[in-house]
Formats: structure tokens, sequence, C-alpha cells
């Protein structure tokens, strides 16, 4: 009897703070992946072809080309190679106008990751590397950041309840390029999720507010809205937009207010080629 009197007390305020049944938010970053899949759309001019080929269990390559009509530049080649292997994985992208884009992850333990990415390109003062070290907890998840330009950042997102999680984005560039001024961003959200529904809300300190909603009707049909305002200049904007999947491949379209309609469509040919389609129409723009 003594020991179901004390399977029923109620844990102390320290246990329920440090440790709870409650899921695992995710990144900060990741907080608004959901929406970011209808509204931040991969729009561009043309055609692209994308394949895939793993050489070894260990290492693969990919191609992607990119036909677009224009008078400057007929297209754009990019090539890929990976490597894996245990706890190790490298990623590196090379482009035909010789930016070159490498990163580097160590999973050093199942809740710590470490992630070194370096971007080299011609542009004047836009090559920079950054380290990322990421840690998993029960019910949180926060992440530390220190890179070029003087810039650091530090997130931390938390699992209030199994629905409901609340987070804070800090980040600070010292030296910015172009002799800008310092500048220092922090961002605050919640996110409201069930298993067909997401709710999002972030507010920044340069007096940005969004909000996003996302609804799973069907399987394969989504539908979302997103608004965005600007305290400052009292400016907003807001979207709708759809994700629908089918066996013949994927359409994604938004409308927002401005007057911007974008779509695109893919159609997956085989495990390791795709074809990508584009199109986006700016009836507000003159």
């Amino acid at each position: 009897m003594e020991a179901d009197g004390t399977a029923g007390l109620k844990k102390p305020f320290w246990q329920k703070l440090l440790g709870s049944d409650n899921p695992n938010p995710g990144k900060f970053e990741d907080i608004g992946s959901d929406s970011r899949k209808i509204f931040m759309l991969d729009s561009f001019e043309g055609m692209r072809f994308e394949y895939q080929r793993g050489l070894s269990n260990s290492f693969g390559v990919s191609h992607i080309l990119h036909l677009q009509p224009a008078q400057d530049n007929y297209g754009t080649y990019d090539f890929s190679a990976n490597f894996s292997q245990g706890k190790h994985l490298l990623l590196s992208r090379t482009q035909t106008n010789g930016d070159v884009l490498a990163r580097y992850i160590l999973t050093a333990t199942p809740n710590l990751t470490v992630q070194f990415q370096s971007q080299l390109t011609k542009a004047p003062h836009q090559s920079n590397a950054i380290l990322t070290a990421d840690y998993k907890g029960g019910d949180w998840f926060g992440q530390l950041k220190v890179g070029s330009f003087a810039q650091w950042g530090l997130s931390y997102l938390q699992s209030v309840t199994k629905n409901l999680a609340v987070g804070v984005d800090l980040t600070y560039l010292g030296r910015p390029p172009f002799n800008q001024m310092p500048m220092c961003i922090s961002t605050v959200a919640a996110r409201y999720s069930t298993e067909r529904m997401v709710a999002l809300a972030q507010l920044t300190s340069n007096a940005r507010i969004q909000a996003a909603y996302v609804q799973r009707v069907k399987d394969n049909l989504t539908f979302g809205t997103e608004f965005t305002f600007d305290l400052g200049s009292r400016e907003s904007t807001c979207a709708a937009g759809y994700e629908y999947s089918t066996p013949q491949g994927s359409f994604k379209t938004n409308l927002s207010s401005d007057g911007k309609v974008t779509s695109t469509f893919e159609k997956q040919l085989s495990e390791v080629s795709a074809v990508v389609l584009s199109a986006e129409v700016d009836h507000g723009k003159k």
C-alpha cells in the first residue's frame, strides 16, 4: 500500500524542469519548415535536371543541369560529391561560376553533432566559414554557431507540452561585409502542432511579426497561409498556397498579396533522377 501511495505522488518541480515525456522539438531554424515547403519555393527560369549516382556504399555523386533562356547565361552546371562513413559525412558542390561549397558533419554522440561549412566565391567579401554545434536533449534542442565576420549565434527550442514548443534565437554579426554596422537580431517563436496541422508565430527584434498556418487536408494535399507585418513601416503581406502530390509528380503553388504567383512541378523519373519545372508571374511589378 505504501508503494502504491508513493507511486501516486507528484514529481518535484526540479524533475519536471530537467526532463519530461514531451517530444524533442527539433532545431529552432527548422521551426517553420512546414510553411517554407509551400511559400519558399526554389523558382527559376527554364528547366532543371537532377541526377544522382552511388558509386559505392560510402561515396556518391550528383549532377544538376539548369537550362534558362537568358541573354548572358544560357545555363549552369553543378557537380556534387558526397562521402559518408560511420560518424563522418563530407558534402561538396562545385558550380560553373567558380563557387565551391564544402561541409563536414561529425555525429560525435547520439545527442551531439558538430558541423563545419565553408564557401569560396569570386564575389568580394562573400567567402565565409561557420562552425555549428547542435545538442539534442530529451525535450529541448540547443545550437551554437561561430563564424566569419565575427559572427556568433545561440538558439534554444523547448517543448512545453506535447503539442506546444517555444524558443529564442540570438544572432550577432560584428564585422558585416561592405563596411556595414554591426548588427544583432533576436527572435522569439512559438509553434503548436498536431498530426495534421501546424500553427506558428515569430517576433524579431527588428519589429517584424510573422505567422503561418499549415493544414494537411489529405495525405497528398496540404494547404497553408502566411502573414507578415512590419511594425516600423506598417507594411504587411499575406499569402496562400498548397502542395499536391500525385504519382505523376508534385505540384506546389503560392499566391501573395503583392501580386506574385509561383509554381513548381517535380517529377521523379527514377530513384536517382528527377525533372523540375518552375513558373513565376509578378503582377505587381511594373
